[in-house]
This record gives C-alpha cells, structure tokens and sequence, in this order.
C-alpha cells in the first residue's frame, strides 16, 4: 500500500526552483509512495522537466488558476539527478559514454575494455560523434558548454559557451555541431574554422529539445515543446528557414529514409505527426501519453513511438500513420533505438531493472533482458548492443545474436 508524504507548496517559487524542490521530494520517498504539489503553473518548462526526469503525476487546475500535481515515487531516482552513466555512441569499433557528472570514457568493442577515461565536465549529458573528423563533442548542462575532445584518447581540443542548459548535441557531416538550450530558448551553432569554431547562438522558441538535421545536412529541424512549432534553422548563417505547426509539445523528431518526411512525437496531446520538409501537414494519429522518443526503421516502412507514461511503443505505418501494433514495455521507456542493420529495437526500461528486444519488422517481442537499474539508451556495434544503466551506473552489453547479457563495464 502506498504511503502518502507531505504536501509541497511551490507557488511563488520560479520554475527552476520548483523543479528541483519537486525532484528532491519525490527522490527522498520510498517506491510506491505519492506526494502533492502546488505550484503557480504547469508551464512547459517544468512539463518537460518532469517528463525527462521520469517522474509521474497528474494535474488538475483549480478554480484560482494554480495547479495541483499529484506523485507517485517510482522504482528509480528520478532520470537526470543521478551521476551514473547515461548516454553511448559508436563508430563500430568504440563506444563512447558518459556521466552525468565528469567523466567521459571509450570502450573498445571487440574487448569490452575501457581504453580511455577522463573527467572533462561538470555535469555531462549527451554526446555526439565526428567519425571523419576523430572528435567527440559533449553537451555540459551545469557548465552550459559543449566540449569538444579527441575521440581516441578524450583530450580535451576546444570549449565554447552554449547557453540554455545543452542536452543533445548533434553534428554534420561537414563538422558544423549545434545543441538546443531548453531554458533559454536558444540553438548554439559552432561552425569549424582553422583554429577552432566560429560559434552563433539563435534565438529559436519556447523550450527546444532534439534537432534533427536535414537530409542535405544544410539545415537543422528543432522541436520547441513550449510553442507547439518546429523550427527550421540553415546551418551555414544561423537565419530562421520555417516555423511549422505541429502537435501540443513536439520533443523528439525522425526522418524518412528518403529525406522527404519528417515524423514528430507529441508530448503534451500524445500524437506522432508526419509533415513534409518544406512543414506541410500529411498525416497526425493518437500514439499514447506523453509520446516522447520516436525512430523510423532503415527500410522506410515503420515509425516507433515510445509512450513514456503509458509504458508502451506504438508502431505505425510510415506511409499512412495507420498504428498496426501497440507494444508493452518496461516502466518509463526513455531509450528507443533501431540496430543499424534494420532487425532490432531496443527499448529500455529506466524505472526497472529490465530491457525488451523486439523484430522491428514483425512487432513480435524476441526477449526480455535484465540489465541494471536505470537503462537510458543504446547503440549497436556488429553484433552486440550497449546498453547506459545510469542508476546501476555501467554499460550494459547484450549479445543480439544469442539474446542474453554479455557483460557490464564500469567506467572508472
């Protein structure tokens, strides 16, 4: 039986201090235990807030126009205030992950040996990977910078300021990074030049989060949660091409494979939209609460939404948004990825102990692996899956071809 805690009055208090008044409350209660909250007003800011950290609540607006939130305590603290590891990329031959605290590590993937370690942030959060150029970058949410660093031995080559709170950073094939700033409103674009970066930072709306670049890589698209739009920003001078409507709280986005459409996951009224590149309308359908991560398999045929409240995956038609199938998954399923070969989907269980492996082309769940408290996301390396466990803090690798757990790796 749940046990109910002490009413939390956040009014009067501004958004970032309600927030982390909310998640020092709910970390401190034990599992199954609920909580109530007053605050002035369920803003998208602390909406986003709370979805990213996991936490689960319902709101109800009362009479005076305050809002009412009810808690119920997880499994796991909530996602973003623990130090473990949390984010991994690869080139195939390496994984890269990272605290979220100092230290970034690579992996040698044929030996699941960490090669390289080093404390390099202050609260590191995503990472994003140059293959051509050798270089990892890494968005700093304490320090609001991204660090840039050699891949091979993570020695630090250049720093630049990126306001906002940077989350995910991503890079072009030309080298340009860019990385959204969810507080300020911003996107920083960092341009290569000999000696270093020419750095720029727009101005692009309410609480930006995952950009998504064009198929020509001349452009980044980027989901603003607050206003409901997708804005389009050309790389090479930072100039706003687009401002698309799309659902209520659009967070995540994918493209087709062919470069013409553009899939976007809802949060706020749990719809996946699918719209042109140039942001005509084409198609919207109903996915599940708080619809967050979204990904469309190699052969164009079908988009994957993670429910993040609903612990669930919805699979639709990428051609008509028709949903053929609606999955069941591990509690609070923040990591959606899609094995580069087109046969897997990995969706972690970041409130549980637990993965679940699907056939991305049949729907058909093929395993259900226990990795360690906190899994957050995946990358794929031949034949095997790396797993961030951020509460049991290591990288979980798991075997694809035999379905089972292959070893854990601590990074420090």
């Amino acid at each position: 039986m749940s046990v109910s805690a002490a009413a939390l009055d956040c009014r009067g208090m501004p958004l970032a201090e309600a927030g982390r008044a909310i998640i020092k409350q709910y970390n401190a209660l034990c599992p199954g235990a609920r909580f109530e909250v007053s605050v002035d007003a369920y803003a998208a800011g602390l909406k986003v807030w709370l979805l990213e950290a996991g936490v689960r609540h319902s709101a109800e607006c009362l009479d005076d126009g305050a809002w009412h939130l009810t808690f119920a305590r997880g499994l796991t603290p909530a996602q973003g205030s623990i130090p473990g590891v949390h984010h991994v990329v690869s080139d195939g031959e390496s994984v890269w992950t990272c605290e979220r605290a100092q230290r970034v590590a690579r992996i040698d993937a044929r030996t699941r040996r960490v090669v390289a370690s080093r404390r390099v942030a202050r609260a590191a959060s995503h990472l994003a990977l140059d293959a051509a150029a050798r270089r990892l970058f890494i968005a700093d949410s304490l320090a609001d910078e991204v660090i840039a660093v050699r891949a091979a031995d993570l020695e630090i080559e250049q720093r630049w300021p990126a306001p906002g709170g940077p989350q995910l950073p991503l890079v072009s094939a030309g080298g340009i990074v860019c990385v959204s700033g969810p507080v300020t409103g911003t996107l920083t674009i960092a341009r290569p030049e000999h000696n270093g970066y020419d750095v720029q930072t727009v101005v692009v709306g309410a609480s930006p989060h995952d950009a998504l670049l064009s198929a020509d890589g001349e452009a980044v698209f980027v989901p603003c949660a607050g206003e409901s739009v997708i804005v389009k920003v050309t790389l090479a001078d930072g100039s706003i091409a687009g401002r698309y409507e799309a659902g209520d709280g659009p967070s995540h986005l994918a493209l087709h494979p062919d470069g013409t459409r553009i899939y976007a996951a809802n949060s706020w009224d749990g719809t996946v939209a699918c719209m042109s590149a140039d942001g005509t309308s084409i198609a919207d359908a109903r996915s599940g609460r708080w619809a967050h991560a979204i990904e469309v398999t190699p052969d164009g045929r079908w988009v994957y939404v993670a429910n993040f409240f609903d612990d669930t995956l919805a699979v639709f038609d990428a051609a008509t948004l028709a949903r053929v199938a609606l999955l069941a998954t591990d509690a609070y399923p923040h990591g959606l990825d899609i094995s580069p070969d087109g046969r897997y989907v990995v969706a972690t269980g970041f409130a549980s102990e637990w993965v679940r492996i699907f056939d991305a082309g049949t729907q058909r769940e093929l395993a259900r692996i226990e990795v360690g408290q906190g899994s957050s996301h995946t990358v794929f390396s031949a034949d095997d899956a790396y797993v961030g466990c951020s509460v049991s803090d290591h990288v979980a690798c798991i075997d694809l071809a035999a379905l089972m757990l292959k070893d854990r790796i601590r990074i420090h």
